[in-house]
């Protein structure tokens, strides 16, 4: 948007899709480990986690902060960072507030199509609950 006056922001994807799905919301990122590293290494996902926690209200909260970092390992210019970061609806979901969002967003998925979810819906192993 920058770079060109033409484009502009059609709408939020985030409010359009909470507005057709009641008590859902738009997961676009998510983290997966794999369950045999898991098992080994709780203590170091638990830890893991924590910290991505911490990352994600840190860049939710300190915009300026967060692009200069941005900028600073060659990701993308601070200056595309501070107008974009407000719209990346940044946070960090965990426990049962993790499953029932992505529960509720891949059902909409698997509705439309079983296909993009794997042909049935996740059981309830494949949620992880900090201990």
């Amino acid at each position: 948007m920058k770079k060109n006056a033409d484009v502009r922001i059609a709408l939020d994807i985030t409010k359009e899709w909470e507005l057709c799905n009641e008590d859902s919301t738009v997961v676009t990122g998510v983290i997966v480990v794999n369950k045999a590293f898991l098992e080994k290494n709780p203590e170091n996902v638990k830890a893991f986690l924590a910290e991505f926690e911490a990352s994600a209200a840190f860049a939710a909260s300190n915009v300026d902060e967060t692009a200069e970092i941005l900028e600073h390992f060659d990701i993308f210019p601070a200056a595309i960072g501070k107008t974009a970061i407000p719209y990346c609806n940044i946070k960090c979901m965990t426990g049962d507030a993790m499953k029932s969002a992505m529960e509720k967003y891949l059902q909409v998925l698997f509705e439309q199509n079983p296909a993009a979810v794997g042909g049935k819906m996740p059981s309830d192993d494949f949620y992880y609950f900090a201990k």
